[in-house]
C-alpha cells in the first residue's frame, strides 16, 4: 500500500515547543494562535511538505515514553487505514513517567487523547497539576523512580513500537531524542541510529547556539536540520 500520510509522536521536540510566530508579539507557544505557525515549522512539517504528505503531530509537551505509547494506541483505535501512513516516533527521555487522569477537562484545542499528567509537570512544579497528583507525582519519585526503571521504560517502548509496526504492517521508524542512558540492547530494526541521539547531535554541532531556542528546544533552524537528517532514512528505509 503507498504511504500517502505522516504521524508523528512523541514530547516537546516533536510538539515544536518554542516555534513562535515572530509575526505576534508575547505569543505563548501553546496558543492557538500559533498553531499554525508551529504546525508549519516544525521539522515533521518540513518532512510532510517535503513528501507531499498531510500530517498530524501527536507531540505534547512533558510526554513520557508511556504517554507516547498510549497516544500511539489512541491513534490505532481511532484512525483507519495504519498501512497507508507513516509513523515517526522520537523517543524521549527514559526516567519520564505520566499518569491516566480520567477526571481531565478538555479546553480549547486540548485534542482528545490528552487525558495524562507528566511527571516533568510536577517535577517543575506546574500549575496545571492538581496538588492530589503533585503529592501522587512526588511519592513516585521518592519510592519508585530509579535506573532500572527508566531501562526497562525504554525497553519497553522500543519493543512495542517496533512489535506493533512488524504486527500489523505499519510504516515505522523512531529514534532517541536523548540519551537513554541504559546499556539494554535491542535489535528493533526501526530504531534508527541506537548508539546516537538528537539532542547530543544538535549540541555537538559548531552552530549549536544558533540553532536552539532560549529553553534549549530546537528553533526553525534546529528543525530544518532534523529533516535533513530524517529525510534520507525515509527514504532508505521506507520507501524503496
Amino acid at each position: 500500500m503507498a504511504i500517502n500520510r505522516l504521524a508523528v509522536f512523541g514530547d516537546s521536540w516533536i510538539y515544536g515547543d518554542e516555534l513562535i510566530d515572530p509575526s505576534i508579539p508575547g505569543l505563548e507557544c501553546c496558543d492557538h494562535q500559533n498553531k499554525r505557525y508551529r504546525n508549519t515549522h516544525s521539522f515533521s512539517a518540513l518532512i510532510a511538505e517535503h513528501f507531499q504528505f498531510p500530517h498530524e503531530n501527536f507531540g505534547h509537551p512533558g510526554a513520557s515514553l508511556q504517554s507516547t505509547i498510549w497516544t500511539f494506541l489512541w491513534f490505532l483505535e481511532n484512525r483507519t487505514c495504519h498501512q497507508d501512513t507513516l509513523c515517526l516516533v522520537g523517543l524521549t527521555g527514559t526516567d519520564r513517567q505520566s499518569w491516566f487522569n480520567p477526571d481531565h477537562e478538555h479546553l480549547g484545542d486540548d485534542p482528545l487523547w490528552n487525558k495524562f499528567i507528566h511527571s516533568t509537570w510536577v517535577n517543575f512544579g506546574s500549575s496545571v497539576v492538581p496538588p492530589e497528583w503533585q503529592d501522587f507525582g512526588k511519592q513516585y519519585l521518592t519510592m519508585s523512580s530509579c535506573d532500572q526503571l527508566s531501562a526497562l521504560n525504554y525497553l519497553q517502548a522500543v519493543m512495542f513500537f517496533d512489535g506493533v509496526s512488524k504486527a500489523q504492517g505499519i510504516p515505522l521508524l523512531q529514534f532517541n531524542l536523548y540519551d537513554p542512558h541504559t546499556s539494554i540492547k535491542t535489535d528493533a530494526s526501526t530504531l534508527l541510529w541506537p548508539e546516537q541521539n538528537l539532542q547530543h547531535t544538535l549540541l555537538e554541532r559548531p552552530d549549536s547556539k544558533d540553532i536552539h531556542a532560549p529553553g534549549h528546544h530546537p528553533n526553525e533552524q534546529g528543525h530544518q536540520i532534523i529533516s535533513e537528517l530524517l529525510i534520507p532514512e525515509i527514504k532508505r528505509a521506507i520507501l524503496t
